[in-house]
């Protein structure tokens, strides 16, 4: 009789030890998933700030696309010079936006936002994103749009300028990136 309560005695410690181990295991499993879940979650609220600093640029680029075409239409050529443009906030120095530090003009109507202020997220900090004029190669008076990034040429179109930008394609919007 004591050896079969002795045995009854070391399953149960076993039962128990082997139970507390398994929700050890458990909970250990259960934090992985949540460190997972969490590292996912940074990275794209990293992401989503960058690309609504980003947005600032389209805000800044709309007035100075609207001068650009204009003068283009007047001149029959893209300005040389930011000074050749009326009002625009190409002829600041610093600070046009919260994000972007300054706007640079190009060659071939190309312009590129700088981001560079201290509120720019850290993976913008000094990278440029570049807007293209787009025209109709076979009949230049048509409308332009413009194109930013990495968007590719469609065909029948010729790009004014180069692209400059630096910024990591997964961090810009859609409407930046080759389709």
């Amino acid at each position: 009789m004591k050896r079969s309560a002795r045995n009854f005695a070391m399953l149960f410690i076993a039962s128990d030890v082997s139970q507390k181990l398994r929700s050890a295991m458990e909970f250990g499993a259960a934090v992985a998933i949540i460190m997972a879940l969490t590292t996912l979650a940074i990275r794209n609220f990293e992401t989503y700030i960058v690309q609504s600093q980003i947005m600032e640029a389209f805000g800044l680029m709309s007035t100075v696309r609207i001068e650009m075409v204009a003068y283009r239409a007047e001149h029959g050529e893209w300005p040389a010079e930011e000074p050749d443009l009326h009002n625009s906030t190409l002829g600041q120095d610093r600070d046009v936006g919260n994000f972007v530090d300054h706007l640079e003009l190009l060659e071939g109507g190309a312009i590129s936002a700088v981001f560079d202020n201290e509120a720019s997220a850290s993976n913008l900090k000094g990278r440029r994103l570049t807007f293209r004029p787009m025209i109709v190669s076979s009949d230049p008076s048509a409308p332009i749009f413009w194109a930013c990034g990495a968007y590719r040429v469609p065909p029948g179109f010729t790009p004014g300028g180069n692209d400059e930008t630096d910024i990591d394609p997964s961090q810009l919007p859609s409407a930046c990136r080759e389709y």
